[in-house]
């Protein structure tokens, strides 16, 4: 599933934060690292960027992964998802910060636009200069995020292939949100629901305990070590809040969804999470096809 690993660059040090994170997959996973470049305009560029993007593909060979470069001509974001398919890349690595000292693109833009298009898993690292070098690329732990529904479980298979080959953890979290009635009556006359509330929330809680445990088992039939949780609260507040204390290696989700009882879309969620993860973020699209694993 993750035999190829393609890795934009910009050419700045904030896009090659990326660069650890396929590199440590690579190595636990025996991945090929394709590492791409693109220019608007490649005139009087093509030769630094050829230069710059070999060197990078002959550093990561140096430590022992199978890696090759690609320079290509075009909109950014277009040509990684063109490469993607025709180089049959099975992850996308990518920076969502960068700006290039010598091809001038934005990377966070062109993350954007490829995490819009994408038909394949994409891992998001927001780096900073001070981080990039103590990146945890061996992901110890992956946090899943899962709202009950079918659309949601589609980013189930890449972690468990991912947690295979990287020996991770997996905790799996599912949010369930407080519920609140209507307190007017057709009348307009107030009236008492607090115990219906809780009754509601009972069982959403017993159905989310109960949900959890089905997906537990099944991972750790396939070997995978794996817990899980059922928090109260709002979505992406507490999927942010459970994977700093947890100290995660990762946060994975689809980015659509729609729960069967606590009613949240899980889109603006994945979208909350990214903006304001400081961990990687591994989305994929419930569209996918069925994957082997």
């Amino acid at each position: 599933m993750y035999e190829r690993i393609l890795v934009p660059l910009d050419g700045s040090e904030l896009a090659e934060g990326a660069l650890p994170y396929a590199e440590g997959i690579a190595k636990r996973m025996r991945s090929e690292v394709v590492l791409i470049t693109v220019c608007a305009s490649c005139d009087g560029l093509e030769r630094p960027l050829r230069v710059y993007v070999d060197k990078k593909a002959e550093e990561l060979s140096s430590s022992g992964v199978r890696a090759h470069s690609l320079l290509v001509q075009g909109d950014a974001a277009s040509e990684i998802l063109n490469s993607a398919e025709k180089n049959c890349i099975g992850l996308i690595v990518i920076s969502t910060h960068g700006l290039s000292g010598v091809g001038r693109w934005a990377l966070g833009s062109i993350a954007n636009k490829v995490l819009q298009e994408s038909q394949i898993p994409t891992l998001l690292i927001k780096p900073s200069e001070s981080e990039t070098a103590s990146a945890d690329r061996e992901l110890r732990s992956i946090l899943v995020s899962l709202d009950g529904s079918h659309f949601a479980e589609a980013i189930i298979p890449y972690v468990e292939v991912l947690a295979q080959g990287m020996d991770s953890e997996v905790a799996l979290l599912r949010v369930v949100e407080p519920v609140k009635l209507p307190r007017l009556d057709s009348y307009g006359h107030w009236v008492d629901l607090d115990k219906y509330e809780k009754d509601i929330s009972a069982e959403a809680e017993r159905e989310a305990k109960h949900y959890l445990s089905e997906r537990e088992r099944a991972l750790q039939r396939k070997g995978v070590k794996v817990t899980s949780a059922s928090l109260p609260g709002n979505p992406p507040d507490t999927i942010l809040q459970y994977a700093e204390d947890s100290s995660v290696s990762l946060i994975a989700l689809s980015t659509h969804g729609f729960s069967g009882i606590t009613r949240w879309a899980y889109g603006s969620v994945a979208s909350r999470v990214i903006e304001s993860s400081s961990k990687p973020v591994l989305l994929v699209r419930p569209s996918l096809p069925p994957c082997n694993t």
